[in-house]
């Protein structure tokens, strides 16, 4: 079985005497074997394997300042609200600092859609049935990846 990949180039360009444009087409045109695929697909792998690797490392780098940036975070938080400061003007950069309060709400569990579809429809049973008919026809997202198991 052979693949094939096939790059075209087009170059138009016009004739200065005629003024009629031509078209001049490039194409190249390589065949990669099944044997060369699978002769690739080691390198690929391993570079795949240390792309892997060092992404992880630099997801760790993330977390670790994500923290620190929150304990700052909520030490300038503690600071404007005792002081009652909505607004700081940084003269280093030349942005602001504001305190910003937003409400946002609480996310659907099924413990929690349980609890509202009960109230709402004031029996239990009534609840667990619409429960079951949401949990039954919700759809479905398909993900595929790759996963480097260490040894």
């Amino acid at each position: 079985m052979n693949a094939q990949k096939q790059i075209s180039l087009e170059n138009r360009s016009t004739v200065s005497g005629a003024g009629q444009p031509t078209e001049n087409t490039l194409e190249v045109s390589t065949q990669i074997t099944e044997q060369q695929e699978l002769q690739n697909l080691s390198t690929i792998i391993k570079t795949w394997r240390d792309l892997n690797k060092e992404a992880s490392t630099l997801k760790e780098q993330v977390r670790e300042k994500t923290k620190r940036m929150k304990a700052l975070e909520e030490m300038i938080l503690r600071i404007m609200k005792k002081n009652n400061i909505g607004a700081l003007d940084l003269k280093e950069s030349g942005g602001r600092i504001l305190y910003k309060r937003a409400s946002a709400k609480e996310g659907l569990t099924p413990k929690n859609l349980q609890g509202l579809l009960a109230t709402h429809m004031k029996s239990e049973e009534a609840a667990a049935a619409a429960l079951k008919y949401i949990n039954d026809h919700r759809g479905a997202k398909v993900r595929e990846s790759l996963l480097y198991e260490r040894e």
